[in-house]
């Protein structure tokens, strides 16, 4: 196979993406798709996720998270006769 210049352009990015400013990995990230961001984050640890986070945003993420329990009471369940 040869070396297109589609493959110039990949590894040249590659190579160079730690060359960037904060600002510009940002940017290139952003233009990712939703899931293309999940995919590239995949290989993070749930700490490495996390350490951008305030305590307060982890304990507002872990409280969305939680199923949400019934306000709603029926009525006590009892022994069915038979």
């Amino acid at each position: 196979m040869s070396y297109t210049m589609a493959d110039f352009r990949r590894d040249y990015a590659k190579e160079h993406f730690k060359d960037l400013t904060p600002e510009e990995r940002r940017e290139a990230l952003q233009r990712l798709t939703p899931r293309e961001r999940i995919e590239a984050f995949q290989s993070l640890s749930p700490e490495e996720r996390l350490a951008g986070l305030s305590p307060e945003e982890v304990a507002e993420l872990l409280k969305n998270l939680k199923p949400a329990r019934s306000s709603r009471r029926g009525k006590p369940r009892t022994k069915g006769t038979t």
